[in-house]
This record gives C-alpha cells, sequence and structure tokens, in this order.
C-alpha cells in the first residue's frame, strides 16, 4: 500500500484551510467592535472604551476566548506528537538495528522544540486570556497600566514567532538561511 503526494492538491486544502481560518476568526469576533462604545468624561477629560454584553453574549465571548486560545495550543501539540512519532515509527520499521523506544527518545530529542514553542506560546498569551475575563471598568489611570501591559504582552507571541519556531529548528533554520541567499542573489541581480 503506497501513498501519494499530490503537490496541487495540497496547496489548494492549504490556500481553503487558511481562507477558512481567517473568515471563522473574523466572523467569531465581530460582535466585539460591534458592541463597543466610546464615552466622553469630561470630569477627567478622557474617553473611555466601555463593551456591554447581555448574559447571553457574555457566555459567548467567554467560549469564544477559551476556543480561540486552547484549540490552535491543542492542535500544534497533537501534530508535534504526530510528526514524533510517525517519524520515529517509520524509523523503526526502515532501521532495525535500534528498538523503536531509541528512535522515539531520537525523535524527541529531534523535534523537542516543536513541543516548547506551543508550550511558551500559550504561557505569553495567557495574560491576555486572563484579562479578558477580568470583568468592570477602570476606576483611575493607575489600573490602566495593567491592563495596557498585558494587552501588549500578549503580542509577544506575534512579534516572536521567528525566533522561537525557526531558530531552534536546524532544518527551518536551514531553509531560513537558504532562502535568504536566495533573496540576496535576486537584488543583487537587479
Amino acid at each position: 500500500m503506497s501513498t501519494k503526494y499530490d503537490k496541487s492538491k495540497s496547496r489548494r486544502a492549504v490556500k481553503w484551510t487558511i481562507i477558512s481560518i481567517l473568515l471563522f476568526s473574523t466572523s467569531s469576533l465581530l460582535h466585539d467592535p460591534i458592541n463597543r462604545q466610546l464615552i466622553e468624561d469630561r470630569e477627567e477629560t478622557r474617553t473611555w472604551c466601555l463593551i456591554q454584553y447581555s448574559s447571553a453574549l457574555q457566555i459567548y465571548n467567554s467560549t469564544i476566548n477559551i476556543f480561540h486560545f486552547f484549540v490552535p495550543f491543542i492542535i500544534n501539540i497533537v501534530t508535534a506528537f504526530i510528526i514524533i512519532f510517525v517519524a520515529a515509527r517509520s524509523r523503526a520499521t526502515a532501521q532495525r538495528q535500534q528498538t523503536y523506544k531509541q528512535h522515539l527518545k531520537e525523535q524527541f530529542h529531534r523535534h523537542n522544540h516543536l513541543i516548547l514553542s506551543s508550550i511558551i506560546l500559550v504561557i505569553l498569551a495567557t495574560p491576555r486570556l486572563i484579562i479578558s475575563f477580568m470583568s468592570g471598568c477602570m476606576k483611575s489611570v493607575r489600573n490602566s497600566a495593567f491592563y495596557l501591559v498585558g494587552y501588549f504582552i500578549s503580542f509577544i507571541p506575534l512579534c516572536i514567532t521567528f525566533i522561537v519556531f525557526v531558530l531552534p529548528s536546524k532544518l527551518y533554520k536551514n531553509e531560513f538561511y537558504a532562502a535568504t541567499r536566495r533573496l540576496r542573489t535576486f537584488i543583487g541581480r537587479q
């Protein structure tokens, strides 16, 4: 039984997957900007941004926040373990001088960056999840620093994706260097 890889089908599937994820993510979070209100506070001379949800919408918002937090993490962890176990099994079948357990240990060592990067991203995104569940309004300017710091910390995973995923992996790092060389060559010709 052989498995054939169709590159064009794979590319099409990836494009549709990306489009589907973008549409789902956007549509599931549309309720947030719709329910935001700007209120002018003349006493403190500032503008407040308030969100008022009905109880049903509050439950939906909490569920969506949890979903958007945990589902990508679960997908990353599960696929990392699938990669490790499948690679170990195929190597154990092809190279019988080592046991499956030895191959598994080798694959864990080779792909541990996949597991570590997923855990790091969850840790860095946790402040944003916590802030999303904190209800109530800020009563003074002093409290706003906590919200602001937590909000900006939540963007760290997006900013350090390269550091977390590419640099720990020999394969990704070599591919990055090769792509950089190709780009330099292309720019040098111009």
